[in-house]
């Protein structure tokens, strides 16, 4: 019994050990905080792609007649696109974001959501029309990635976000196969330390 309790303990620690706790970027506390340059949030460095020289706001979705969730959001009311990053260049998963059209930009505005790893795209999440309220987006389909961009498309692009809810790399998940001779050699050495002692 106390052989099978090690083995289980073992498998769960193996299988349990590489996951990684999410990270929720609320941006709350700036009542109208305008950024030219990136700026790093829980480990994470949010700014305009290189070359787009305009700026974006951290502000009280109370502000301005915007999409209203009540908290802090992310603004970016100009025609660029934003990007997120690990401050430390590893790589990520996108676990969700909520999003909208920003002041004046209407429901006709759209997005593009696209995941990169290693200058490679890991898939898209298109969004032909952002309501007037926000839409919550699950980005399962990138997978690990170490570079996340968000596209306004149309009018003049401009888009809010909130609740980023981002991971550190998804762990690989052992095939059935795996885990049994991983099982197996587990045992092993357990019977094998059991007859050294006897």
């Amino acid at each position: 019994m106390k052989l099978l309790s090690s083995i289980a303990l073992s498998l769960f620690l193996l299988t349990s050990a590489s996951q990684a706790s999410a990270v929720v970027i609320t941006f709350e506390g700036h009542s109208n905080t305008a950024y030219s340059s990136s700026i790093t949030r829980e480990g994470f460095d949010i700014g305009i792609v290189s070359g787009q020289t305009q700026h974006f706001h951290e502000i009280s979705s109370t502000s301005f007649n915007l999409p209203n969730n009540g908290t802090g959001i992310l603004l970016n009311d100009r025609d660029t696109q934003l990007f997120v990053e690990q401050s430390d260049g590893g790589t990520f998963t996108l676990d969700s974001v909520d999003v909208a059209a920003s002041t004046g930009n209407g429901p006709s505005i759209g997005m593009v959501i696209e995941g990169f790893l290693n200058n490679v795209s890991t898939g898209v999440i298109s969004i032909a029309s952002l309501g007037a309220g926000y839409t919550h987006s699950l980005g399962d389909i990138f997978g690990n990635i170490d570079y996340l961009l968000f596209d306004g498309i149309g009018g003049q692009g401009g888009f809010v976000l909130d609740n980023l809810t981002l991971s550190g790399p998804a762990a690989s998940v052992p095939e059935p196969g795996t885990l049994a001779l991983s099982g197996l050699g587990l045992a092993g050495l357990a019977l094998t330390r059991r007859s050294k002692k006897a």
